[in-house]
């Protein structure tokens, strides 16, 4: 899995949905070439390492230097880009959408996110 290689990061959200726990991650530094907005990493109860991370990534526009915000889907099976999107950007929006995917993934339907932080 291509995991964020993550150095420091503040939590700003996090939430229990069915029997995972998911925490919003905000000002990521990394040791990788990317620029993280937020990441989600989902981590089953009573495990330590995230099966899923959901990340709002700032990308160069080919041929500019705008910055765009993209979504990546990281799970041990491979990887999928989505966006842009620039309402990413916005802690909120990006944890809502992100909610709603990691639940698509996990395969757990309309199964309630309760937000403990």
């Amino acid at each position: 899995m291509d995991a964020p290689a993550i150095e420091t990061a503040l939590p700003m959200r996090r939430y229990q949905i069915s029997d995972l726990s998911a925490v919003v991650l905000g000002d990521v530094t990394s040791r990788d070439n990317r620029q993280y907005e937020y990441v989600m990493a989902l981590v089953p109860d009573g495990e330590q390492n995230p099966i899923l991370y959901i990340t709002a990534e700032r990308v160069s526009r080919p041929g500019t230097q705008d910055q765009l915000t993209i979504v990546r889907v990281v799970a041990e099976g491979g990887e999928r880009t989505l966006g842009p999107d620039e309402r990413w950007r916005e802690l909120d929006a990006f944890a809502e959408d992100a909610l709603s995917m990691a639940r698509q993934v996990m395969g757990l339907g309309n199964e309630e996110a309760m937000r403990i932080l």
